[in-house]
């Protein structure tokens, strides 16, 4: 079973792009969480708007261990803003037949301040979106996948949640080509990033590296972010190097590989530790995945 989870700020569209891809994950249903415990039902306890939620967060986490004993579904989703105690709550139900993916919607926050939809904000709701922010919301460390969605209707943004969780689902190892001039950087460690424009998903764990064409080296790195963000905000979560020393030369050396794309271009981007650290940190995993690329 997987259990999805789409966190943001409030207003980012969450239970917007939950209810649709309802119709797009496989026999999944979705928990409406406000619903779990009404505001009539919170003031009749006597509960503060912090008491409320903590509630609703603890009939959630019974909904949740209900489904997975009864394994009804094959997807359960929810969307709910997610803090490290809730993110680790959440993740500890995973085990060899649950998976838990955390999911962050990220809109600018001039876009999340917004009335979207048949949505009005009010004032309690405005401030506590500029507070969200703050929070840091819009990109947990413990995020499994972060999307801006500015300008992405609600359909197109739940299709590419859809695609990036069916490949996190793959039990196949994830892969990609690396051209050989940029290999002296991954073996040092100094390439620690990709960025990938329509070229499939990417997710947390392992990723092996083969040289193009001939596919004669491999080697392993573990990814720690992942973003679907318009490439502009890609090179800046990224950062400037003496190869890369401004948005100007990151364009056009984005341009060499993808002739069309704009700073605007919504992009793949993946943060890896780099080839040594992977190895320090998992010696064991990376020669049990290398040995297995000799077969």
């Amino acid at each position: 079973m997987l259990i999805l989870n789409i966190n943001g700020p409030i207003n980012s569209g969450k239970t917007t792009v939950s209810k649709i891809l309802v119709n797009l994950l496989p026999n999944a249903t979705f928990i409406e969480v406000d619903e779990l415990m009404s505001d009539e039902e919170e003031a009749k306890l006597g509960l503060s708007i912090q008491d409320g939620w903590a509630e609703r967060q603890k009939r959630l986490n019974g909904k949740l261990l209900e489904l997975k004993k009864s394994r009804k579904y094959e997807t359960v989703i929810f969307a709910y803003p997610i803090s490290e105690n809730s993110y680790k709550k959440w993740s500890s139900m995973a085990d060899e037949n649950t998976r838990f993916i955390n999911v962050t919607l990220a809109p600018s926050l001039e876009e999340c301040l917004k009335n979207r939809g048949r949505r009005e904000l009010d004032d309690w709701e405005r401030n506590r979106i500029k507070e969200m922010y703050e929070e840091g919301y819009q990109n947990r460390p413990y995020s499994d996948f972060i999307i801006n969605n500015d300008n992405h209707p609600p359909k197109e943004t739940a299709k590419v949640i859809k695609g990036f969780v069916e490949h996190a689902l793959s039990p196949k190892q994830q892969w990609l080509h690396l051209v050989e001039r940029r290999w002296p950087a991954l073996l040092n460690g100094e390439k620690t990033s990709t960025f990938r424009l329509n070229e499939g998903f990417i997710h947390k764990g392992f990723l092996v590296y083969k040289d193009c064409p001939k596919e004669q080296w491999a080697d392993v790195v573990y990814v720690t972010h992942v973003y679907y963000v318009p490439l502009r905000q890609a090179i800046e979560i990224d950062g400037y190097d003496e190869h890369t020393p401004d948005m100007e030369t990151a364009l056009k050396q984005m341009r060499v590989h993808y002739p069309d794309i704009t700073l605007d271009t919504p992009i793949l981007f993946a943060q890896h530790l780099g080839v040594p650290e992977t190895k320090v940190k998992y010696p064991q995993e990376v020669a049990k995945i290398l040995k297995e690329m000799e077969k």
